[in-house]
Parts: C-alpha cells; sequence; structure tokens
C-alpha cells in the first residue's frame, strides 16, 4: 500500500473512533448514570429546578424552599432524566433542618435578678434568616424567688415570642394535691417582645417543677445568639431552677 494511503487509512480510524467517542459521551444510555454539583438559576412550578443552561431536573421531597443561586446537588439516570437531590453545605444553615441543644443537668441561680443566658439553651444564627425558635422549659423557684425569663437575640432581631406555662400567680395550695402536683394551675397564653420579662409561678419545692413552651418566628438582619436568658423575679438565697431535660430547638425557614 503507497505510504500516503496508508495515512489516509490511519486518519479516517482515528476520526472513526473520536467520533464514536463524542457520540457515546452524548447518549445518556452508553454513558450510564452520572451526578454533579450545580447552580439554580429558575425555579418552576411543577417541582423542577433549572440548574445552568440546559439541565432541568425534579426536585426530591425534601428538597424545600428551592430559591435562585442555590447550590444544589443533581444526579441523573441511565435514561438521562435529572433530579434535583438537596442544597449542598454552605456557610448558612441548611433550610429545614432542626438544630437542638438541651440541658444535660440542672442550672440553679439564686441571690439574683439580674437576667443572663442560660449556659446550654443557647443556639448562633445567621444573618438575613427567618427561623422558628422554640423553647421547652422545666422550671421550679421558691415563693420569693420565681422564675423570670427573656430571650437574647441578634441585633435588629424582629418578631414575637408566645409563652404557654404556669401563670406568675401560679403556686401550690395547702392541702390540695392537684396545685401541688402542678396540676389545676393558673396559665398564661401571651404574645410578647423577645426582650419582655415573663414570670412563671411555682409549685410546692424548687425542685418539682412545671412545663413552661416559648416559640416564636424570628427575623434576623445581623448574625448573632438566641438564648433563653433567666433570673429570679426576687433575690432569694434558695435557688430558682431551670430543670435536666429542658430543651430547644431553632429551624430555618427563609
Amino acid at each position: 500500500m503507497p505510504e500516503h494511503t496508508h495515512g489516509l487509512a490511519a486518519e479516517f480510524a482515528d476520526a472513526l473512533r473520536q467520533q464514536a467517542v463524542q457520540s457515546a459521551a452524548a447518549a445518556p444510555a452508553v454513558r450510564g448514570s452520572d451526578w454533579r454539583t450545580g447552580t439554580v438559576t429558575a425555579v418552576g412550578v411543577d417541582g423542577t429546578v433549572a440548574v445552568g443552561d440546559a439541565i432541568v431536573a425534579r426536585r426530591l421531597e425534601s428538597y424545600v424552599a428551592p430559591r435562585v443561586g442555590d447550590q444544589v446537588m443533581l444526579s441523573q439516570s441511565g435514561i438521562g432524566n435529572w433530579i434535583a437531590i438537596g442544597r449542598t453545605a454552605t456557610a448558612a444553615t441548611a433550610l429545614g433542618l432542626p438544630r437542638f441543644a438541651y440541658k444535660a443537668t440542672a442550672t440553679d441561680r439564686a441571690s439574683t435578678t439580674t437576667r443572663a443566658a442560660d449556659p446550654d439553651l443557647t443556639m448562633n444564627l445567621d444573618a438575613n434568616a427567618v427561623y422558628l425558635a422554640e423553647f421547652h422549659l422545666f422550671i421550679g423557684g421558691p415563693a420569693g424567688g420565681l422564675m423570670v425569663t427573656s430571650w437574647t437575640v441578634p441585633t435588629g432581631a424582629g418578631g414575637l415570642r408566645g409563652v404557654h406555662g404556669p401563670s406568675s400567680v401560679a403556686a401550690p395550695v395547702a392541702g390540695d394535691s392537684n396545685t401541688t402536683a402542678g396540676d389545676n394551675v393558673p396559665g398564661r397564653w401571651g404574645s410578647h417582645g423577645f426582650t419582655t420579662a415573663i414570670t412563671y409561678g411555682r409549685r410546692d419545692v424548687n425542685t418539682n417543677l412545671l412545663y413552661a413552651i416559648e416559640t416564636g418566628t424570628l427575623t434576623t438582619t445581623t448574625a448573632g445568639t438566641l438564648a433563653l436568658a433567666w433570673a429570679q423575679s426576687a433575690a432569694n438565697t434558695t435557688a430558682t431552677r431551670l430543670g435536666l431535660g429542658s430543651w430547644m430547638r431553632v429551624t430555618r425557614i427563609a
């Protein structure tokens, strides 16, 4: 075979091989499944998101509140269908994922009316975000030193907090086993500012605890700390107690 003919044949074979590689790379059925990351450019009303210029992916049910600009993980089936698994981790807290803090031991405070953040029930919040915040509190105090609570929030945070629990006049009634056990006591159900002082009542001794819930939606403009602040209503040498098992949950919702 003449040398120039052999050269042309080799070039033709190389071109065919390259074309086959390119065709396979473009065919999902040949390429098989795939995964990648990308940035959401549009959010559809049909449960899909557009990523980049050409990919339309259906969201998993767990991928809530999609937004343009989300960095997401995508997966593709062998026949070419895409799903958006969810947001990848960033410096900001993921939407819809609750964070918890709890008290493994009780905290006692005596002879103080200065509210301070609880050492356990505290959480860092991001700027420019919306959170659902919940505190579940086991509280106790002497007659002269009821528990007073408020929230410490980031500067500029907006919202209100609801409180559910024993009223400030809740107290045991002599000879009444119900009130001594925390049953049939007056309650409070108000909506208040984050820093408003709320006073709760008591059972018979400060180690027998009552239950209160404080919750609200909080919108931040700056990053900072959310915490339950508390102290005694009147300085008393018998401690007021925030009990073992008290807990908080914070969920970023926007």
